[in-house]
């Protein structure tokens, strides 16, 4: 089975011959940029078996491409040769970046990585042999009934022995270098310099593993004919990186050098530099001064001269009170042995001596010292003297802030970011109790209070609460605060229950931090007096209004009922004749007759209307017994005659067999003007009203908001539905009000639905209203069906 080893693509050779341009000039650049005289041997392996891989594979590329050779030839015998160069190259390549990451890291070499190296070479040469020998033996190497190698066998196996022989020395190679990073206590340039170096060569060795084996596996080697390409330019980048490090390192050294020079020029101690031989190579002008010699006097001397009993001058070591004779005077010394690397293959020793005989130096520093730690005392009885002046000041600051907001009128509280009470005034503590130092339960905590910690927006919101009696797990009484919606404090308003509710202004206000979570401020203001204040005011203003609107009403309709009843009573004589005179089979017989309807149903209207204008206290209409469904046959066919071009009426589940006692007109009335008040809210945006007629059995008495209840019972259920606007809740308070509508000035005048509701109590009929804003609204009807205590 033949394979692509080499790819003769133009920009994989173009960029291989940069990667081979690069990795041979880069050990002259590396000579430039450090001092150090001889680099070290791992860092010139790696770049050698670099330089090695780079060449090999650029043979390969320009004469041995494509998967046309034939077992047998000479020309495969090559390219097989001339991939197995490549194979060792990269099987050297993970020994010596792990054998660099040791030495520019001080761990000691093990034999067992070499010899693991060695096996891996053998293991490469095996496979070669048997590639050229028998081109089918790897592929038809079975294991339990299993060719893992039948397809693609150079890159399945070769692959193999990667992971068995470089990737353990990659692997070990970032956890040495990782664990020097954790290890180390030291964050300057060095522990940056690892940092870097780790993440670069993670980088790296990532990138390559993905375009070298996951990305070929993963897309079944769609347009692959090479191997290890990505490794083989990363080797570059990786001996540059271990290069650099190398030489950060030796920069560094060089910085610390400068920084000794210049500190020990400077210092009042002796130091004497000598090398691995014990030859003194240099001293600073303190030692000079203290032994009365010169630079030159001392260099190439051996520094047990100096100092007689320092026994091995390679070693750390301390040495105190040696007495040594300068100049005919017995002087005595405490010497510390240091050593110091300069680079990774040379170090150098120091000598930090002292002349710890000369006490008067060491008296006079030590009176300064007593004199600048006097002055420091003063100091700091003036620095305190300011402190307490401050602190007073920030106590009366608090005691006043204290006072402030204990006989603040409201409530007032702040937690801190975890939610613990930091501050609380009497009025807090007396409605809940000392919460200082304590947080409440979750389930208690208002998601308002909750938006404004995580978020930082201030929360303002009106709260409706009542006091809930409980009992306990001991069957104990308690007391609890219920938090109420507005429609249901609306209910009890209307109800005449809402003494006993309270409402509250709340507000969260956080305090601005550099991060989130934040502090908070709690206040609470009780506002139950003055919003039922206010409600009283506005009802007794709309009251005001609705019984002046009604005198005017009263005075002009006194004299248009007079003059249209006059009106009417002409145009039902005439629908009389007409009736006379038409046949009535003909179509206008039908048409007359449903105007005398309407007219006749106007002229009751009307002098119902005189009767409530004159004061007129007489007997109610005779009670009728009918079908509903008649009515809302009817209201159906005047509503099509003004009805809107986008808007749709439709009556059904009309139930013809219910039969209820009532007035036929009043019913008229009751669905016409809820009818009327549909169509205007689809008048815009169009939609459909649905009027439905069904017997309903009540078991239990319904309670609905804005509705008086509704006693258990059976019912015929009249339901008239639109899809219009719908009504907030400050809309659907008010909408049985007289005077009151939603409509343009010119177009209502708000009294349909408070005549509807005065014919329904007229009836004895309840109502329910269902309403969501933007979907719609829904109105029931409830009217007692015909029973047999009805009919007697």
């Amino acid at each position: 089975m033949q394979e692509s080893l080499f790819t003769n693509s133009p920009y994989v050779i173009a960029l291989t011959v940069v990667a081979l341009i690069i990795v041979c000039y880069f050990p002259i650049m590396l000579g430039q940029k450090t001092s150090v005289k001889q680099l070290p041997r791992s860092i010139h392996q790696l770049v050698i078996i670099s330089i090695f891989w780079q060449a090999s594979n650029l043979i390969g590329d320009i004469f041995f491409s494509g998967d046309n050779f034939i077992a047998g030839t000479k020309a495969y015998t090559a390219r097989q040769l001339i991939f197995c160069t490549s194979a060792l190259g990269w099987i050297q390549l993970g020994n010596a970046i792990q054998h660099t990451a040791e030495i520019s890291l001080k761990i000691k070499r093990k034999n067992g990585w070499k010899l693991m190296n060695i096996f891996g070479a053998l293991a490469i040469l095996l496979s070669t042999y048997a590639f050229i020998k028998d081109p089918s033996y790897i592929p038809d190497m079975n294991f339990f009934g299993y060719r893992p190698f039948a397809e693609r066998p150079v890159f399945h196996f070769y692959t193999l022995l990667f992971c068995l022989f470089v990737v353990p020395n990659i692997i070990v190679t970032g956890y040495i270098m990782l664990r020097n990073i954790v290890h180390s206590s030291d964050t300057t340039l060095p522990h940056q310099v690892s940092i870097y170096m780790l993440t670069s060569f993670v980088f790296f060795v990532t990138l390559a593993a993905l375009f070298d084996f996951i990305i070929p596996i993963s897309t079944k080697f769609n347009n692959y004919d090479q191997f290890l390409k990505w490794s083989q330019f990363i080797s570059v980048f990786l001996a540059v990186l271990s290069g650099q490090y190398f030489t950060s390192v030796s920069f560094k050294n060089k910085s610390a050098s400068w920084f000794l020079d210049k500190l020990k020029d400077r210092m009042v101690d002796g130091i004497i530099y000598y090398n691995y031989k014990g030859e003194i190579q240099l001293a600073n002008p303190a030692a000079l001064s203290i032994l009365h010699t010169t630079q030159e006097a001392l260099h190439n001397k051996k520094i047990t001269s100096i100092f007689p009993q320092i026994q091995d001058p390679a070693r750390e070591s301390t040495y105190n009170k040696i007495r040594i004779k300068i100049d005919n005077e017995d002087h005595i010394f405490n010497v510390s042995i240091f050593e110091i690397r300069q680079s990774l293959t040379t170090n150098y020793n120091a000598a930090f001596f002292s002349d710890v005989s000369n006490t008067l130096h060491y008296q006079q520093i030590i009176k300064n010292r007593d004199e600048q730690f006097k002055e420091y005392q003063l100091d700091q009885i003036r620095y305190q003297e300011r402190l307490n002046i401050w602190k007073k000041k920030v106590d009366e600051s608090k005691y006043f802030l204290d006072t402030l907001i204990s006989t603040l009128p409201f409530r007032f509280w702040s937690k801190n970011e975890q939610g613990v009470f930091m501050t609380q005034n009497q009025n807090d503590i007396k409605n809940r109790g000392n919460l200082l130092q304590t947080s409440e339960p979750d389930n208690k905590i208002l998601p308002q209070e909750l938006l404004a910690r995580n978020e930082g927006e201030p929360q303002s919101f009106i709260s409706y609460e009542r006091i809930k009696k409980t009992l306990n797990e001991n069957n104990e009484e308690e007391e609890d605060i219920e938090i109420l919606k507005q429609d249901d404090y609306n209910m009890a308003v209307r109800k005449g229950v809402a003494k006993d509710i309270m409402i509250f202004n709340n507000m969260f206000i956080p305090i601005m931090a550099p991060r989130k979570p934040y502090k908070i401020i709690g206040i609470k203001i009780d506002i139950t007096k003055e919003m039922r204040l206010e409600k009283e005011r506005d009802m007794l203003q709309e009251q005001k209004h609705i019984h002046s609107r009604l005198e005017e009403l009263g005075t002009i309709c006194g004299g248009f009922a007079h003059d249209y009843n006059n009106i009417l009573g002409s145009q039902i004589g005439f629908c009389d004749l007409a009736l006379e005179v038409l046949d009535k089979d003909n179509q206008a017989y039908m048409f007359i007759q449903e105007a005398r309807k309407a007219a006749t149903r106007g002229k009751e209207s009307l002098e119902e209307l005189l009767n409530t204008i004159r004061g007129k206290t007489s007997e109610k209409d005779k009670l009728t017994e009918f079908a509903p469904y008649m009515i809302i046959d009817d209201v159906v066919k005047k509503l099509w005659i003004t009805l809107p071009p986008n808007v749709k009426v439709k009556a059904e589940k009309l139930d013809k067999n219910i039969r209820i006692v009532g007035n036929v007109s009043a019913l008229d009335r009751i669905i016409s003007n809820l009818a009327n008040n549909a169509i205007f809210a689809m008048k815009e945006n169009g939609g459909t009203l649905t009027i439905a007629l069904k017997r309903e059995v009540l078991t239990e008495p319904l309670i609905t908001p804005y509705a008086p209840q509704i006693e258990a019972g059976t019912y015929a259920k009249i339901t008239v539905e639109d899809t219009g606007t719908g009504m907030d809740t400050a809309t659907l308070e008010r909408i049985f009000s007289p005077f009151f509508t939603t409509k343009a000035p010119g177009e209502g005048l708000g009294l349909g639905l408070s005549s509807a509701l005065r014919l329904l109590k007229e009836g004895n009929a309840g109502y329910t209203v269902q309403t969501t804003l933007g979907e719609g609204t829904i109105f029931n009807l409830y009217w007692s069906i015909r029973n047999e205590k009805m009919e007697a």
